[in-house]
């Protein structure tokens, strides 16, 4: 890698977009009774009538995602930040057309084909491209969604800057990954946020079954 006249060799380093892991487990409970053996000499009576009822099993569920979010969307508005460069803060870059897919039993796949990611440094313009696939997990409550670790990724970024192409980095699926963002979910939109500097807007797509 050559060195720039106008700006500083700078390493790169992957700034991982996954964008999930959270596992209910439910447990019975088991009632025992115990019945006190009758003298075979002087056998209880039996009393006449009805059985005395039995208790009804518990039939609560568990409460399940918000149907709002369940579906296919796509980010038709996007400002994330960015460690482009090792010695340089975070910078905000644009986007858009992200694909998501968010499933009932908490998995989801995000999408990108050549999806551009677009930012700024010291008068010149930087690119950060996706390609691939993440598949993850998540949960949610109203207006909170939680996503956990990538279950498998094959994911490519570019990163490009006045010198042209810098740096491919792979995401690997082992990846520790915990983040918790919020949103608001009406019909075809959803706004989700957080206090690092992301905001996206996503539109709902036909790719999966929508609901909510």
């Amino acid at each position: 890698m050559s060195d720039s006249p106008r700006l500083p060799a700078r390493s790169v380093v992957v700034v991982l977009f996954v964008v999930a892991a959270c596992a209910v487990l439910a447990a019975g409970g088991l009632t025992a009774a115990v019945l006190a053996d009758a003298s075979p000499r002087e056998a209880a009576p039996v009393a006449a009538g009805r059985p005395s009822p039995t208790a009804r099993a518990d039939t609560t569920r568990p409460v399940g995602p918000p149907l709002c979010l369940i579906g296919s969307w796509r980010t038709v508005q996007e400002q994330v930040m960015v460690k482009f460069y090792n010695n340089e803060d975070p910078l905000p870059f644009v986007t858009s057309g992200r694909a998501y897919e968010f499933r009932p039993d908490g998995t989801g796949t995000e999408r990108m084909d050549d999806v551009v990611f677009q930012g700024t440094f010291q008068g010149n313009e930087l690119r950060l491209v996706g390609n691939g696939i993440i598949e993850f997990t998540w949960s949610a409550t109203e207006g909170t969604i939680t996503y956990g670790a990538p279950t498998k990724a094959e994911f490519t970024w570019a990163y490009y800057d006045q010198r042209g192409l810098v740096e491919t980095q792979t995401i690997p699926s082992e990846q520790a990954r915990h983040e918790v963002d919020d949103y608001a979910c009406q019909g075809a939109q959803l706004v989700e946020s957080n206090s690092r500097g992301y905001r996206s807007v996503w539109a709902r797509t036909t790719g999966f079954g929508v609901y909510g």
